[in-house]
């Protein structure tokens, strides 16, 4: 379980009215308050804000805690195991490797040539 506190500076950016040119070539009015949660292999979760074409960088979270079985009952373990499987029989399959884990790879940006890339400040 990831909890986001929302704050002051993520509220102004959310509810600051922005102009953006869309594919059609139509200046239009819109907002970042989209919010969008990166998940990293080691429970790490990043946040950002998106809209207007752009990711607005927010935080880094921790977990704030493990339940003991998800919304259908099943256990952690249970689910860490079948998902280990999978992930071996993709990685398997591609000719890749899980670990070590690539953090050149995995803790990078990845967009649209069209989107711009910022940090809350």
């Amino acid at each position: 379980i990831t909890e986001l506190d929302v704050t002051p500076k993520m509220k102004a950016l959310m509810y600051t009215q922005q102009h953006h040119v869309e594919s059609d070539g139509i200046k239009r009015t819109c907002y970042q308050s989209q919010f969008d949660f990166g998940f990293l292999p080691n429970g790490q979760v990043k946040v950002w804000l998106e809209g207007c074409g752009k990711y607005t960088y927010v935080t880094e979270l921790s977990p704030t805690s493990t339940p003991e079985t998800d919304y259908n009952g099943n256990s952690s373990t249970a689910y860490k195991h079948d998902y280990e499987d999978e992930l071996n029989i993709r990685a398997k399959n591609a000719n890749a490797t899980l670990r070590p884990i690539p953090w050149d790879k995995v803790n990078s940006i990845y967009t649209s040539k069209n989107y711009i890339v910022d940090q809350l400040h």
